[in-house]
């Protein structure tokens, strides 16, 4: 979680936002959070000055609240001149089209209302890119761009381009600055504007790249502070944390009290964020996320956390830090991620938000956690989940989770586990009021991901789960560095205790196999059940003694190995997708569907329509097991995604039609038990959709709108029931039908969310 930033008026109202396209506020201190969603990954908040209850956010386009996050407007682009919005690559990244080119995008990374005029608004540009589905995006210029709007919004023009990729910090002239003067960090500059941008000075830097920037106003002057690396120098060293008075003209360096240990160890430390008070600039946190230290055994140990400075960086004091993945003095009171993982897996924070006008109170965000401190950092509490009576946890609301499926005991109603990524597995024993980790007897390698899980349908306690620390499959970003199948470890767990622990059983399995689902054949007697697993990389795992060994199952496949999902019907025919993938040399490998008809003993592909690369999910209808759904995730041609989408057979895959648009990125389709006229569907693009013909028409659940939206499940206990699992928003639960209400953004919805 990143950019913790506190109202000015109220130091219990806050936002932050996540890098999974989520975003939070609190207006009670972080007791509770509400989620909402701004089609993509927001990058910056922004307070209005001068009203309490208005404030700025900020990704591919600018939108503003007026009620105190409850709701947003779109407010540039304006939204008469979006001809349509555009969801692109793997990650459907979205861009409003204005009618400027189709194959490149900024993002605006800074928003800054002028503190002595709220009517002028200031957003900075990263550099322009364009996607490439296989590959990170691709810069097409080494600037950024500042615009300036003088009426609140209503219009924008572009200032000055500003050398850099990314724009750090923007910070407006104060009371007693030079008038209309602004300072722009980027970066890798420094420039001053003059004249409402009129003219622009190149600063020197006192060094060549910088990390962070934030500011304050000490008696109407600006007070500017800067991240940088820091690098060795034969025995000195050079970078870290800098202050300016002067609106970037010169700077002084801060460094005492922060390199006094780094001779010893022979590192360097590394120092990622800072936060100033607006209205005490003397007051300053910074987030180190390395340092190394020499124990008093002679060991070499890394520290991180928190220092704090009083007095303009003169000094530096730790007001928390981390040793041996414990946290000094016990300064940060926290709840199951500390009690299951200690703090190596959370690390530093990424980002801190100081009240403005009050030094004491500060947010901070990390890998996992929220938290805040009222006593300058001496403590911290998380604010992330509540502890229950039965010691479950249950969220308030900062839900940050990507979650593969939803599972449900079939001996006890209110047992059900939630598969993840990055926290590996939980469970629920009351009906999903609270959850607890289920990683008893996982090995620690695997407990990053667990990607599926299945219930023995006659044995009572008996569950069998697919672990990897490969995670975010079958997304291609995974296959970038060569040589998944060497750099990633996982496999196949068993409990007998309904989740309590588990037992690994891979016998047969090389250690290094992710494991991206499991089937069971109910078929099988239950004191040799025969199982499937998909290992990426590796294709297909059979056992036929309930898990004790497995011996591979690829004839067929040929070099096919990046299998993704199993699925069997009635008469045990099996079907097998393989996921998308990129070759070592960064060549994007089309993904694929096999079936068969004797177990896996063979296997045959299937044809799929032209331009269809991305199987993702196959579902099939109940009372025809011939009629299947496959759900498709589209690839760019000419900037134009194409073989997405929802795809029907009725004749047990040998034909195929679209049944619905092929430029989205449908993850999963699931069919209505109790009606199979109904299918639901869930996509990367903001929504969810559900038909009631059987794929004739669409309309989109409303009260739904997170970006990255992953699979639909039925709940089989309360008729009418669905649950929707994200990529990075945990899961949703509410009405099959959808909710009705208002929408989050009140004034721009693209028409294809609603209707196909």
């Amino acid at each position: 979680m990143f950019e913790p930033t506190v109202s000015p008026f109220n130091p219990d109202f806050a936002f932050l936002r996540c890098d999974m396209s989520g975003a939070y506020v609190t207006r009670d201190g972080g007791a509770s959070w509400r989620m909402f969603n701004l089609r993509g990954v927001v990058l910056d908040f922004e307070f209005d000055p001068a009203d309490s209850l208005t404030a700025y956010a900020c990704n591919s386009g600018l939108y503003r609240t007026v009620d105190g996050g409850a709701s947003w407007s779109l407010v540039h682009p304006a939204p008469e001149r979006v001809r349509a919005e555009r969801m692109v690559g793997d990650h459907a990244s979205q861009w409003f089209d204005t009618g400027d080119s189709l194959d490149s995008f900024a993002e605006m990374q800074r928003v800054k209302v002028d503190p002595l005029d709220n009517r002028s608004i200031w957003v900075g540009w990263g550099a322009y890119r364009v996607y490439r589905d296989s590959l990170p995006a691709l810069r097409l210029n080494d600037y950024t761009t500042i615009q300036l709007s003088e009426d609140k919004g209503a219009s924008f023009r572009s200032v000055v381009r500003v050398p850099g990729t990314a724009v750090l910090g923007i910070f407006p002239a104060g009371r007693a600055d030079t008038p209309g003067e602004l300072t722009v960090l980027t970066d890798r500059a420094c420039a001053v504007l003059s004249g409402r941008g009129e003219s622009m000075q190149l600063l020197p830097l006192p060094v060549e790249q910088v990390f962070a920037a934030n500011a304050g106003y000490d008696s109407g002057r600006r007070v500017i502070y800067i991240v940088t690396p820091i690098k060795q120098k034969g025995a000195a060293t050079e970078g870290g944390v800098y202050r300016s008075a002067d609106g970037g003209r010169t700077w002084t360096r801060l460094v005492n009290g922060l390199l006094d240990e780094w001779q010893a160890a022979g590192e360097v430390p590394y120092f990622n964020t800072l936060a100033v008070c607006e209205s005490q600039p003397a007051n300053v946190y910074l987030s180190c996320r390395g340092y190394s230290v020499i124990l008093p055994d002679g060991k070499k140990e890394r520290q991180y956390g928190v220092l704090r400075s009083h007095d303009s960086g003169a000094s530096w004091q730790w007001v928390y830090r981390t040793v041996s993945r414990k946290v000094e003095g016990e300064k940060y009171a926290d709840a199951w991620m500390y009690r299951q993982y200690e703090s190596e897996w959370m690390g530093n924070p990424h980002g801190i938000g100081v009240s403005p006008a009050d030094p004491e109170i500060a947010y901070s965000t990390d890998y996992g956690r929220a938290a805040v401190t009222h006593d300058g950092g001496r403590s911290w509490i998380q604010l992330y989940a509540r502890q229950l009576p039965d010691s479950s946890y249950a969220s308030r609301g900062l839900d940050v989770t990507t979650c593969y499926g939803v599972h449900f005991d079939p001996f006890d109603p209110q047992h059900m586990f939630i598969t993840y990524t990055d926290i590996g597995l939980f469970n629920s024993f009351n009906g999903g009021a609270g959850w607890v980790p289920s990683l008893n007897g996982v090995p620690e390698p695997w407990w990053n991901t667990c990607y599926w899980l299945t219930f023995d349908p006659t044995v009572k306690g008996r569950v069998y789960s697919v672990w990897g620390n490969g995670h975010d499959l079958p997304r291609l970003k995974m296959f970038r560095r060569p040589g998944f199948v060497e750099r990633f470890q996982g496999g196949v767990a068993v409990s007998e205790d309904g989740g309590r622990s588990w037992k690994p059983s891979s016998a047969g399995m090389p250690e290094n196999s992710d494991c991206a689902h499991i089937l069971l054949d109910p078929d099988s007697p239950a004191e040799a059940r025969v199982l499937y697993v998909c290992a990426t990389g590796r294709g297909v795992f059979k056992s036929v003694d309930g898990g004790a060994s497995w011996a591979t199952a690829n004839t067929g496949l040929g070099a096919d190995l990046n299998s993704w999902e199993i699925s069997r019907l009635p008469d045990g025919t099996l079907y097998l997708i393989v996921m998308r993938a990129l070759d070592d040399h960064g060549r994007t490998v089309p993904g694929a569907l096999y079936a068969s008809r004797d177990k896996a003993a063979s296997w045959e592909k299937m044809s799929l329509p032209a331009g269809v690369s991305g199987p993702n999910s196959l579902t099939f209808d109940p009372t025809d097991p011939k009629r299947l759904y496959l759900s498709c995730w589209p690839l760019p041609v000419e900037r134009v995604e194409h073989g997405g989408g929802l795809l029907v057979s009725e004749d047990g895959g040998a034909t195929w039609s679209r049944i619905f648009r092929e430029d989205a990125h449908v993850y999963a389709a699931a069919v209505d038990p109790d009606d199979p006229n109904v299918i639901v569907i869930n996509t990367f693009d903001s929504a969810a959709f559900r038909s009631q013909d059987r794929g004739r028409s669409w309309t989109r659940l409303g009260g739904y709108d997170f970006k990255w939206g992953q699979r639909p499940v039925f709940d089989p206990h309360h008729k009418g029931m669905l649950y929707l699992t994200t990529f990075g928003g945990s899961v949703y639960y509410g009405p099959a039908t959808g909710m009705s209400g208002r929408e989050e953004i009140t004034n721009f919805q693209d028409r294809w969310r609603w209707s196909e």
